[in-house]
């Protein structure tokens, strides 16, 4: 097949890029071939991919960048020239589109709602040129005759795009994500913990609670460190030291504002920020609990690659990814994302705990199996194929 991929970035950093990176490579060495639409690509692109690049004469304005690449998409990127037009951007048209977002009106309540302000400043950031542009193009991408399928990672998100666009279960299809359970694997603690633990700093014997996240807000990050902060007041069992990794980016001011309440809250030595990380398989296999404190996430992949690893979860119900958590068994489900005390309960039961740990480990590995990229690469090339096929068809009838 022929297939057009559209996203402003091809490159390995991000949740949405990584799967993207992944699903070309596999697209590639099936034989097919693939044309990658963008603003931007890095060194890691792929040298089979045929590259397009999208002019970003406007990146400096936000509202206008979003309706350039759309528009250009839109009047270049023809779908009866392609196989597959598979759209993961906020782009109007396509045959199938991937939503890692949710709609744009819930997804205002998590981040502006719930970000603190006045309400005019609330109101002002809803009613922006930007929200408006994003609106404008979400109308559109979910019209009837714009797409053929639109994909989702979760329920979480399906229910909201058949709830406010009023499409069926037979358009907005739930295909969770893959992971690559060889890269996320259980071995590369053996591997890779003591290293390290040792290039930062790390006691061999802390017990380790990771989250990897951007936008540090909307992903918990205030909370979990005020979970870490109880759970040190109140002490971990057998005095073991605790360390709390966090992995990711956020505007540098906020993320020095958090470091500094965490150094005031007497979490100096706790709390760190490592930053974006190219081999985060590695600060997985360091990882004794995996931490998502969510207000939202289409899914969280990262919550996948945890459980691949054989790390015990606790994982927000505002994720996507809690569709695949076993409450109890593979890791715990949060029903409040604002709930620390529970964060840190659970922090202090699992460092008490190794044989729960190991035991949780193994069946989050089992599970994430299940969830493997060649199960979800299945899936997504027989979704590719039916909706070949009906474009085939219309062809033919027309």
């Amino acid at each position: 097949m022929k297939v057009a991929i559209t996203h402003t970035r091809y490159c390995f950093k991000g949740g949405v890029e990584r799967y993207i990176f992944d699903l070309v490579k596999r697209l590639l060495d099936a034989g097919h071939e693939v044309h990658y639409f963008c603003h931007f690509w890095d060194d890691h692109v792929d040298p089979r991919v045929k590259l397009h690049k999208v002019p970003n004469a406007w990146k400096q304005i936000r509202f206008m960048k979003v309706w350039s690449f759309d528009r250009w998409i839109s009047q270049r990127v023809r779908r009866e020239d392609f196989d597959i037009v598979h759209g993961f951007s906020k782009t109007s048209y396509q045959d199938i589109y991937t939503d890692g977002s949710g709609c744009l009106l819930d997804y205002q309540g998590y981040s502006i709602g719930e970000a603190g302000g006045s309400k005019l400043k609330q109101s002002l950031k809803r009613k922006s040129w930007h929200q408006k542009q994003i609106l404008a193009i979400e109308q559109r991408r979910f019209t009837r005759g714009n797409f053929h399928k639109i994909v989702v990672m979760a329920d979480l998100v399906g229910d909201q795009i058949k709830s406010r666009y009023g499409l069926g279960d037979e358009e907005v299809v739930t295909i969770y994500n893959g992971i690559d359970t060889e890269r996320f694997h259980p071995r590369n603690v053996e591997r890779w913990d003591d290293e390290y633990r040792e290039r930062n700093v790390i006691p061999k014997s802390a017990f380790v609670v990771l989250c990897v996240a951007n936008d540090y807000r909307r992903k918990g990050v205030p909370q979990l460190i005020e979970a870490a902060r109880i759970a040190q007041e109140r002490g971990l069992p057998d005095g073991r030291a605790l360390r709390v990794a966090v992995v990711g980016k956020d505007r540098h001011s906020y993320e020095v504002e958090l470091s500094k309440h965490a150094r005031d809250v007497g979490l100096r030595d706790v709390v760190k920020f490592y930053g974006p990380q190219d081999q985060i398989d590695r600060w997985h296999a360091m990882a004794d609990f995996f931490v998502l404190p969510t207000r939202f996430d289409a899914f969280g992949n990262v919550v996948l690659e945890a459980m691949a690893t054989g790390v015990p979860t606790l994982v927000s119900a505002k994720a996507g990814a809690a569709e695949v958590v076993e409450e109890g068994k593979t890791g715990w489900v949060l029903g409040d994302p604002d709930d620390v005390q529970l964060i840190a309960n659970k922090i202090i039961e699992l460092a008490g705990d190794r044989e729960q740990q190991k035991t949780m480990g193994e069946a989050g590995r089992a599970a994430a199996e299940t969830y493997s990229w060649d199960v979800h690469f299945e899936k997504m090339l027989a979704l590719y194929e039916e909706v070949a096929e009906q474009k085939r068809a219309a062809v033919a009838s027309a």
